[in-house]
């Protein structure tokens, strides 16, 4: 089994923590669209088809094709399928290319301040956050960490009920449940949920939609300052 190190862990928090942001960054301000959990924009092109709401059909639309992109474009630029914990530093292109997206979404922002249903400016900002979102989707793919995507948390969620499920079975029964503790796991979900908290306090977009891109940008720095210093610092073994 492979173990989550200390760096990979912060890393994965702060991802978390940047999806529950842009998520609710899009939802409050651009309307009813998600930029990273893609799994609502499906149910909303569906009911957006039925009751004839062209602004959630547009913006459901925009952010799934961008995602997807996003996506593609990251897998593409991570390489390969799979990314040992001890080569996470090869990662950081594929972050790169989501902090170039994240200053997109922050400038135009400041350029498009009211965003109307169908503009321009709220098609764009969808798009920004919806494509930076399926990058770092397919970065933390790449980890293969069962459970962990920090793009939504509902793998996550599942992972600890089933812990806790074999659990009450017995030690035993669910030592090999999870490579991620189970601390970690509630750490994710609580930085998705008060990232949300913050965007909601704050209640400024032009302000709220600078955060993912300092904090990102900080996060990598840190990361590729301590693999390079102490390179042994993640357990890549796996059994």
């Amino acid at each position: 089994m492979r173990f989550v190190g200390r760096s990979e862990s912060s890393l994965l928090l702060v991802l978390a923590a940047l999806a529950g942001w842009i998520d609710a960054l899009s939802f409050t301000a651009l309307g009813k669209v998600f930029t990273s959990f893609q799994s609502g924009n499906l149910i909303f092109l569906g009911l957006a088809v039925d009751e004839g709401n062209g602004e959630v059909l547009v913006g459901a639309a925009v952010s799934l094709v961008a995602f997807l992109c996003g996506t593609a474009l990251g897998a593409y630029v991570v390489g390969r399928a799979e990314v040992e914990a001890s080569a996470i530093r090869s990662l950081a292109p594929a972050f790169a290319l989501q902090l170039a997206l994240l200053v997109g979404f922050a400038v135009c922002w400041q350029l498009f301040p009211d965003v109307g249903a169908n503009s321009a400016g709220r098609i764009m900002l969808v798009a920004l956050g919806a494509a930076a979102m399926g990058v770092q989707g397919a970065a933390v793919f790449a980890l293969r960490i069962p459970g962990v995507v920090t793009n939504a948390m509902t793998a996550t969620l599942m992972l600890g009920g089933i812990f806790f499920g074999l659990r009450a079975r017995g030690r035993a029964a669910a030592q090999r449940v999870s490579e991620v503790p189970v601390v970690l796991l509630a750490a994710l979900c609580a930085a998705y949920v008060l990232s949300a908290l913050i965007v909601g306090v704050i209640g400024r977009p032009q302000v709220t939609s600078v955060i993912p891109a300092a904090a990102l940008a900080v996060t990598v720095l840190s990361l590729l300052n301590v693999a390079r210093t102490t390179p042994d610092v993640f357990h890549g073994a796996r059994s």
